[in-house]
């Protein structure tokens, strides 16, 4: 009996050493991604592939995505639509995505409680922004991701779009990331014609903008 309990505890040590060697491997992996991912925008070789993308579509990629991390943390997740959204974006889908799945990622990260909101609608044309292309655009299309988090400091606002930079040195050992994500996501905003601008308060939450053309010129 105490032969079996004792292999029982070495099985469960072995299985806990799997996941941690696992959780890292895959940690590093997606850090050696983004500095590649960030070494072909500052290269200008990170290729664009415009196309005709279902706005739905991405609206169900999304759900389908974060709803069960809302559901583990215990956290609301909304996704809206403006009664006046086009139903298409001409513009790189992929990439897209990329840039909404790292402002949720960011939001459910740093939420511990209450939510998570994605708002998907046209800006305003009265409206004027500090990108020509989007001046130029018929339309502009806002997506929206807002939280309940822990916050930013107006004062560190711009340096998380800084390569591997938080808003102060707990972040990153309290919640991991390599502070690319953000500078990545800024980088292919500013490839596909558009912008990310931020509103953040400390303890009352964040919201992070990203805007597009609706066509991509």
């Amino acid at each position: 009996l105490l032969s079996e309990n004792k292999e029982s505890n070495l099985n469960d040590e072995q299985v806990k050493f799997a996941g941690t060697i696992y959780s890292s491997g895959c940690d590093l992996l997606a850090l050696i991604n983004e500095i590649l991912d960030l070494s072909k925008v500052e290269a200008g070789k990170m290729p664009v592939n415009p196309k005709a993308v279902q706005l739905k579509d991405v609206r169900d990629y999304l759900e389908q995505t974060f709803r069960p991390v809302a559901e583990h943390k215990g956290l609301e997740f909304k996704i809206a639509a403006g009664a006046d959204l086009p139903k298409t974006l001409f513009s790189d889908e992929n990439r897209l995505q990329q840039i909404l799945k790292n402002l949720l990622s960011n939001a459910f990260k740093f939420t511990e409680k209450g939510m998570v909101k994605l708002d998907v609608e046209l800006a305003s044309k009265e409206r004027h922004f500090p990108v020509e292309t989007l001046n130029k655009a018929k339309n502009v299309v806002v997506f929206r991701v807002s939280d309940t988090g822990i916050g930013i400091p107006s004062d560190k606002q711009k340096l998380i779009f800084e390569a591997f930079q938080q808003a102060d040195g707990t972040t990153s050992r309290r919640y991991g990331g390599t502070g690319l994500g953000l500078t990545i996501s800024r980088e292919i905003a500013r490839l596909l014609g558009g912008m990310i601008e931020v509103e953040s308060e400390p303890g009352v939450g964040s919201q992070f903008s990203l805007f597009l053309p609706q066509k991509y010129t």
